[in-house]
């Protein structure tokens, strides 16, 4: 049970949307920082995971919105953007998943903590 109310969203609990971002954030960071220091194939693990500074940055401030639109367009603008996929570079592939990562799950764990 307590695995459960840790990965999905609590109704009953106004900060679940803001604490979960927070946490998201600082383990990308977390991680961009220790693939930055280790250098190499590990470079396109931390283009990756500091691609999700701003989305971040920006669901935070639209954390309260009533029904979860800005979430769902950036991360649809994200997955337009991957229909060119064949055609990016490494970096900008590794940039674009790690917006939609975040953009993505910020908007799953909206619509679960109203209960849908």
């Amino acid at each position: 049970m307590l695995v459960e109310s840790f990965l999905k969203g609590s109704v009953k609990d106004p900060k679940d949307l803001s604490v979960f971002i927070e946490k998201r954030a600082q383990g990308a960071q977390k991680i961009q920082q220790a693939a930055e220091k280790k250098g190499g194939y590990a470079k396109l693990t931390a283009i990756h995971f500091k691609a999700k500074r701003i989305p971040y940055a920006q669901c935070k401030k639209h954390g309260d919105d009533e029904n979860s639109v800005f979430f769902k367009q950036k991360a649809d603008e994200c997955y337009r953007a991957l229909k060119a996929w064949d055609k990016m570079s490494q970096k900008e592939f590794q940039h674009v998943m790690g917006q939609l990562e975040a953009y993505g799950e910020v908007y799953i764990r909206s619509t679960e903590a109203k209960g849908r």
